[in-house]
């Protein structure tokens, strides 16, 4: 695997002082690949980068926390959801238990209707 070194460039009267920062790149078959990287002071430039780095971390962070909350609020939703389809299944087959008990019980009673109705017209 190759190595990263930054260099900095000695002054050059043109650039006002600030040399500019070169990234160079060391491959392993001794190939060295050398560009322009920055042309801002270090004194400058790092605090910024430092900045960048500080707030893509908490961003990330953050929504680590939400990614968290949302996946341990649908786990809890989903175990809600299938205690309550559970209780209305049941709540279901007890109706249609009672629905079919009160039909026998409703054709007995028609059936000792038509019999107490001979039964009068004999009379």
């Amino acid at each position: 695997m190759g190595k990263l070194i930054w260099r900095q460039l000695p002054d050059f009267g043109s650039l006002g002082g600030d040399s500019p920062l070169f990234l160079e790149f060391n491959a392993m078959d001794g190939a060295t690949t050398t560009t322009t990287a920055f042309r801002t002071p270090a004194r400058i430039l790092i605090p910024k980068l430092v900045k960048s780095r500080d707030g893509w971390k908490t961003k990330a962070n953050e929504r680590k926390k939400r990614l968290k909350a949302a996946r341990i609020r649908n786990r809890d939703l989903e175990a809600s959801r299938k205690v309550w389809r559970q209780r209305a299944e049941a709540a279901e087959e007890k109706v249609a238990q009672q629905d079919s008990s009160l039909q026998q019980e409703l054709a007995a009673l028609r059936a000792d209707n038509e019999r107490l109705r001979e039964e009068l017209k004999k009379n």
